[in-house]
């Protein structure tokens, strides 16, 4: 099962999806892609000219976009934030 993400007033809004047959061929557009990673276009140029992020396809002859599939894919690999552990101390 996907998720349907959306941007709404700069929030990422998931609503749980019904199977998508066709998920593997969804394409993100650069705007959706900025707007869910929060990176600007420049940097996500820059972290695909490094290998760091999923590789665009063209669709036109001035038109890119991003599979859906590739970049769920490395949204997952992310490491999430460990907190530190909590101060039990709080006398300083």
């Amino acid at each position: 099962m996907s998720m349907d993400l959306t941007v709404h007033d700069g929030a990422i809004m998931f609503a749980e999806a019904k199977i998508d047959p066709l998920a593997h061929l969804r394409v993100l557009t650069m705007k959706q892609v900025s707007e869910l990673t929060g990176y600007t276009p420049q940097h996500i140029y820059r972290l695909e000219r490094a290998g760091k992020f999923p590789a665009r396809i063209r669709m036109g002859e001035n038109r890119v976009g991003w599979r859906l599939a590739d970049f769920e894919r490395w949204f997952a690999a992310r490491p999430t934030v460990q907190r530190p552990p909590a101060d039990d101390d709080h006398s300083h």
